[in-house]
């Protein structure tokens, strides 16, 4: 829970309360006043700050929720849809020292926008304390974990599970994959802390978290027109063309063995598998988002011609053959149409980001520099490392991007990663080698949106 940096008051259950110096919160505290410097961060106050504006508006108050729910409670998937997503968006508080605020954001407007509160009840369920603790001992002890479950971490197995069947039937066509579910805090799809990439692209793009479906479609337009004409004339049909961008969520696989020993030793297990599914999923998007197939993959925006990504329509060439100079990083901004620029950002390998820190503008040494010194834009533009993007200036090679990326590319996600648990591992002779095995499946897809809001730069 978060910590209060500066006294502060609030009432609990309809009685006023003061916060002090030092003392924890929850969610159920509402807040009278509130000032930036009674939090850790301001990410912290801003999500404060607007539960206090719910708190007061009616309007957004849901019926049947209870202040004090209890586990079972809180998980079971035959409550009020609005108790369901009362519990799921406390669920999402409670976590709020370890998800980003653009995760923690994600997922507020997703429970917000669930309507039959399967989803909402899903998330309350994981992130159930009795479950995290029960899927250390699945992985402790295997098979024969659910004889030390405690009556709570039964109840909470039972309510994911229930809350499971309940996504399933109402998805057409997707149903469970037999295994269960990994703990809110481990999740992948919801939390990300990789570092062993740069890949900004779930940062700055529209990212959307389906459930239930296993293909989000949107709806574009390039927007209406109007005209001039004689009094009394007959007026054009200006109606808008409409498009339906559709990405589908393709299935992603990471296998992760581990030892008995240490699967006993529970928090140590914990930590490890956050990390090691958190960096092989970024590792794997860094490379899919950018050059992706589209076919059972999420597709790439430099896959040029083919599923999820871009045409030659949005290439835009270097002047010169084999050859980037700093007039081609003009070339590429004032291709992006005007709509557009106001929220365009490149993307470039930090090689690249080397290469135009260190370009001397034609003609003068007094023309201002491309890149700012801390290298966070572009002649005024953001600019983000991806690691995965080519570093050559070879003919043929894409070497930028600059795009308004919420406009132009979507990053889609199923929320809620199975696991499947391989009680043994056997050696070459066929003999258990005293491991097991966590196989983990998740789904995600990527793909253009509006290729009118992204150019490339490929050298010539």
């Amino acid at each position: 829970m978060p910590v209060c940096n500066q006294a502060f008051r609030a009432t609990y259950d309809g009685e006023p309360v003061e916060i002090k110096r030092g003392e924890q919160f929850s969610a159920d505290h509402e807040l009278v006043r509130l000032k930036p410097e009674a939090f850790d961060d301001e990410a912290t106050f801003r999500r404060r700050q607007a539960l206090a504006r719910s708190a007061g508006n009616p309007g957004a108050h849901e019926a049947g929720a209870a202040f004090h729910p209890t586990h079972a409670s809180a998980s079971r998937d035959d409550r009020p849809n609005g108790e369901a997503r009362t519990a799921a968006l406390r669920a999402v508080e409670r976590h709020q020292a370890t998800l980003t605020p653009a995760a923690g954001d994600r997922l507020e407007r997703a429970i917000r926008s669930d309507r039959m509160g399967a989803d909402s009840a899903y998330l309350a369920a994981v992130a159930e304390p009795a479950y995290n603790s029960a899927f250390g001992k699945i992985l402790a002890h295997g098979a024969m974990a659910p004889m030390r479950f405690t009556p709570d971490e039964q109840d909470a197995v039972q309510a994911v599970n229930r809350a499971e069947e309940l996504r399933a039937a109402l998805a057409v066509g997707v149903g469970s994959t037999g295994g269960f579910a990994v703990p809110f805090a481990l999740d992948p799809t919801i939390i990300n802390t990789s570092a062993g990439v740069n890949n900004p692209v779930r940062e700055i793009s529209r990212v959307v978290e389906i459930t239930g479906a296993t293909e989000w479609r949107g709806v574009s337009t390039a927007g209406v027109t109007s005209n001039y004409g004689a009094e009394g004339s007959e007026v054009n049909d200006d109606a808008p063309t409409l498009a339906q961008p559709a990405i589908k969520a393709e299935r992603w696989t990471s296998f992760v063995p581990f030892s008995i020993e240490v699967g006993q030793d529970w928090p140590s297990l914990q930590s490890d598998l956050a990390e090691l599914m958190n960096d092989a999923k970024d590792t794997l998007d860094a490379q899919k988002f950018l050059t992706g197939t589209g076919i059972n993959e999420p597709g790439g925006i430099l896959n040029i011609g083919g599923t999820g990504g871009l045409t030659v329509t949005q290439r835009i060439q270097t002047t010169t053959a084999a050859t980037f100079v700093a007039g081609d990083v003009y070339k590429l901004k004032q291709a992006l149409p005007p709509r557009f620029q106001a929220n365009g950002t490149y993307v470039v390998a930090p090689a690249i980001t080397d290469t135009i820190y260190r370009f001397v503008p034609a003609g003068s040494t007094t023309e201002a520099a491309l890149l700012t010194g801390d290298r966070t834009s572009i002649i005024g533009r953001p600019v983000r490392e991806l690691s995965t993007m080519t570093t050559t200036t070879t003919t043929g090679s894409r070497i930028a991007i600059y795009a308004d990326w919420r406009s132009a590319f979507a990053v889609v996600d199923r929320i809620g990663v199975q696991v499947e648990l391989v009680n043994h591992l056997f050696g070459v002779n066929r003999r258990p080698t005293g491991q097991r095995g966590l196989l983990a499946i998740g789904r995600t897809g990527s793909g253009v949106i509006n290729g009118n809001a992204v150019r490339y730069l490929e050298v010539t």
